[in-house]
């Protein structure tokens, strides 16, 4: 037997979700507009108490989703999460943009990729409604030109303070 479903309007508060399971047992959630949630369990879906509540945030709704969705138990993707998320806070990524005042107007990209810190790389320009991956190395940098750069933190931080304007 499949799962019944159900989804309601509570006005004022959010949405009422039922869900009923082939054997007759009921768990409700409440999603309110702040993005709590409320679970219910019943016994049977025709009781009028909950057995059980619980409460979830936003985020916690996320994980339980996750654990549900049997994502977490696949050691491979559990893997591969842990490292997007390691990524995530070590790597940014910054669009620098070439104004008419920046120290890198007229400079070669080559002149540009030799200026790169250890842990930075270009990954391409926008110009001209393009983005341009490899560039020959004699393109000149222009005003409206933005380079797309990634790299660890401090050392694209870095990059940018030495690329800004002096006459600031």
């Amino acid at each position: 037997m499949l799962m019944k479903f159900k989804m309601v309007d509570l006005p004022g508060v959010g949405k009422k979700l039922t869900f009923i399971n082939g054997k007759n047992q009921m768990m409700g959630m409440v999603i309110h507009h702040s993005g709590k949630r409320e679970l219910y369990f019943f016994e049977d879906a025709d009781d009028d108490e909950a057995v059980f509540t619980f409460d979830l945030s936003s985020e916690e709704t996320r994980h339980l989703g996750t654990q549900l969705l049997s994502a977490t138990l696949d050691p491979v993707m559990n893997e591969k999460i842990e490292r997007l998320q390691i990524l995530r806070k070590k790597v940014i990524v910054e669009w620098l943009e070439i104004s008419k005042r920046s120290s890198l107007l007229g400079a070669s990209y080559e002149t540009l990729t030799n200026m790169l810190p250890s842990g930075v790389s270009i990954v391409g320009i926008f110009h001209d409604d393009e983005f341009e991956v490899d560039p020959p190395n004699d393109m000149a940098m222009q005003q409206g030109h933005t380079i797309m750069i990634v790299g660890k933190r401090d050392p694209v931080e870095a990059f940018i303070d030495l690329c800004e304007s002096e006459d600031d």
